[in-house]
């Protein structure tokens, strides 16, 4: 009798630890990118697990689909994108995942965009001779820190929905990751407070959202036109343009060639600065707030230096 007690206490802790962690088990996220999934973490803690489709260094604009995707976003009960039409690569991986919950117009479908402020909106038609222009607006978004606020709220109030009983758990978590970006935004406004109105000119049109963050102005993009190789002509046009706002500095994404950066550049008695615009691109930046961080104090450097 007593060996059949213990047989029987044995049975229901083995039950206990094999049912407890289905119980408890963190909600099932995928993030299109690295950004959006470090905010998803900060918020959500330990009641998340997320994986993200594209790796920091990538081009989030061309992510190569892949089955594994799909299976991937099978098992999600909630999928955050950046939207604005981005993610041109993610509707076959929605469709193939066969999962119901995360569709576009359901519960799962999670578009960010939504609760920002977007720039760039095209006031006429698009049609391909402008290149890969988003006829929604630019949306990279995510590279001012005010956004990644409005990300955050986002998050928090989607998660409550999914998890009310952790409700307090997220608003505790999205105060700690909104007081943190706010006495980091005050660090980078007087890191930054020196260089108003300085001129810089980009590769691709990513850093409209956090140039204006930085009081920065854009003169000129050696990609004028997204996606397509610029002419001899566009080449000279921004070069002259570099110098009569004796401009040296022209941003570049990691991702991107460098062949006609370095080329006005040179034209210009000027630096191409490389730069991550993503979570997890380069060392030191696997947090949202390390990578506006690593931002920030790159260009001043370079700009106090210039």
């Amino acid at each position: 009798m007593k060996h059949s007690y213990k047989l029987i206490c044995l049975l229901v802790l083995l039950a206990f630890c094999i049912l407890a962690p289905s119980a408890q088990a963190a909600i099932e996220i995928v993030t299109t990118t690295t950004d959006i999934k470090a905010i998803v973490e900060a918020v959500g803690g330990n009641r998340v697990r997320v994986t993200s489709i594209a790796r920091g260094h990538e081009d989030p604009h061309f992510v190569e689909p892949r089955p594994t995707f799909m299976l991937t976003l099978r098992r999600a009960r909630l999928l955050f994108l950046v939207g604005l039409d981005l993610e041109i690569w993610l509707k076959p991986l929605i469709e193939g995942s066969r999962n119901f919950a995360i569709q576009p117009g359901n519960t799962g479908y999670v578009d960010c965009s939504q609760v920002i402020g977007v720039k760039e909106i095209p006031m006429i038609r698009v049609d391909p001779s402008m290149g890969d222009v988003h006829p929604s607006g630019n949306p990279h978004y995510w590279l001012d820190p005010e956004n990644g606020i409005r990300i955050a709220e986002l998050v928090a109030r989607r998660l409550a929905i999914e998890e009310p009983d952790k409700t307090s758990h997220f608003e505790s978590n999205l105060n700690e990751f909104k007081t943190q970006v706010k006495n980091s935004m005050v660090a980078w406004k007087t890191r930054l407070s020196g260089l108003k109105n300085r001129k810089v000119a980009c590769y691709h049109n990513s850093w409209i959202y956090f140039t204006d963050f930085a009081g920065l102005e854009i003169i000129g993009y050696v990609e004028p036109r997204p996606g397509v190789p610029p002419t001899a002509r566009e080449i000279a046009t921004l070069v002259t343009t570099m110098k009569a706002h004796n401009s040296t500095l022209i941003l570049r994404e990691k991702y991107h060639s460098d062949r006609f950066a370095n080329m006005v550049a040179g034209r210009a008695d000027g630096k191409v600065l490389v730069l991550p615009s993503s979570v997890g691109a380069v060392d030191g930046t696997s947090s949202y707030i390390e990578l506006i961080d690593y931002l920030v104090n790159a260009i001043a450097k370079e700009l106090t230096a210039s």
